[in-house]
């Protein structure tokens, strides 16, 4: 027996978040990550497996196969075309992102459909609010009463 519990917000919610996640992780150092990738020898395996798939990778090819990846090259410094075609790759991570989440939740949907108990928790209020105390009243609270009767049934 499982017990399923699914946090989920709105698709308003959802699609402004992993677009500002992709925005964070972007500043935090993916863009040096993948220049770091693609300067190593195994980045120009033309494969599509593993690391060749994961969110990032696939975006920048074009964009790398262009502007190659250069040390301590500052963006202030790049000329606009190459300012485009970097946010043209960035884009696309979010579209891409938005897709598997789409899917993520397409399975989810479907397992709910073919009979699996699965607990939804909206957790909209707390993400628009970024409070923990909505967070804790409408999704934290709502999931120990699920797991509580749950671990409690015969």
């Amino acid at each position: 027996d499982c017990c399923f519990l699914w946090v989920d917000v709105s698709v308003s919610v959802l699609y402004h978040y992993l677009s500002k996640r992709v925005d964070q992780m972007m500043e935090s150092g993916m863009f040096e990550e993948l220049a770091d990738f693609y300067n190593s020898r195994d980045s120009r395996s033309t494969t599509r497996t593993g690391i060749h798939k994961s969110i990032g990778v696939p975006e920048f090819d074009r964009y790398f196969g262009v502007y190659p990846p250069e040390k301590n090259v500052k963006v202030c410094g790049w000329d606009p075309a190459r300012k485009v075609a970097y946010e043209e790759a960035v884009q696309e991570i979010k579209e891409n992102t938005w897709r598997l989440s789409k899917k993520q939740i397409d399975r989810i949907m479907k397992l709910r459909s073919s009979g699996w108990e699965i607990h939804r928790l909206d957790a909209t209020a707390s993400f628009r609010a970024q409070s923990r105390e909505v967070w804790d009243k409408n999704v934290l609270e709502k999931s120990v009463k699920i797991v509580k009767r749950f671990v409690l049934e015969d």
